[in-house]
């Protein structure tokens, strides 16, 4: 089974719209691919730990000053 379309669309959408880079929403992708064609077994906590260190390594998160909340 392959990934649905609007679901990719989706994660490249809510990846943009978060001010984070492409590579992130390819390698959400990327995995997610994975899993539902099953080369991935997502109850596999060591496969999910390493995805996970590679999507927090894309991630960019910006200082934020308590005030402008």
């Amino acid at each position: 089974m392959s990934l649905d379309t609007k679901i990719t669309q989706a994660i490249r959408d809510a990846v943009s719209d978060a001010d984070q880079s492409a590579a992130l929403a390819t390698r959400l992708i990327a995995w997610m691919e994975a899993v539902t064609s099953g080369n991935e077994d997502p109850a596999d906590p060591a496969a999910a730990a390493r995805h996970i260190e590679m999507l927090y390594a894309e991630v960019s998160v910006s200082d934020i000053d308590s005030e402008d909340l």
